[in-house]
């Protein structure tokens, strides 16, 4: 499985920040236009077929940072990585699956960006 991240709506600036922090892992990083958010993230990282699904029209303009091919391990020296470079924390992030394979750029940002707010929600009480 080749090691890729993904950046959606990310500046310049912070996608060179991003490749540094990648590049240690030998990992690929991709800046993924708007145009393709409809595209499933296992199709744009290799991993699959482009599915049949009917893509929803629903935007987005935060950042979202998607991990295709780490360990766990793997996973937690990029995150430390982008600490150390400056990109600092990125709140909506995510790791390909079996199962979010298939969906888009949209469908996964709403999904965990729901989760996030869940899980954010929780922490407060």
């Amino acid at each position: 499985m080749k090691k890729m991240i993904l950046l959606y709506n990310f500046t310049p600036e912070r996608m060179r920040l991003v490749r540094r922090a990648a590049e240690p892992l030998g990992c690929t990083v991709r800046g993924i236009p708007q145009k393709d958010f409809t595209l499933s993230v296992g199709f744009l990282t290799g991993l699959t077929q482009q599915s049949d699904r009917k893509p929803t029209a629903e935007s987005f303009n935060q950042e979202m940072l998607v991990i295709s091919g780490l360990s766990g391990e793997g996973i937690d020296i990029f995150l430390a990585a982008l600490k150390k470079c400056g990109a600092g924390y990125i709140p909506i992030k995510a790791v390909v699956t079996e199962t979010n394979a298939s969906w888009s750029g949209y469908e996964l940002y709403h999904e965990i960006k729901k989760e996030h707010e869940a899980m954010s929600s929780s922490d407060k009480r």
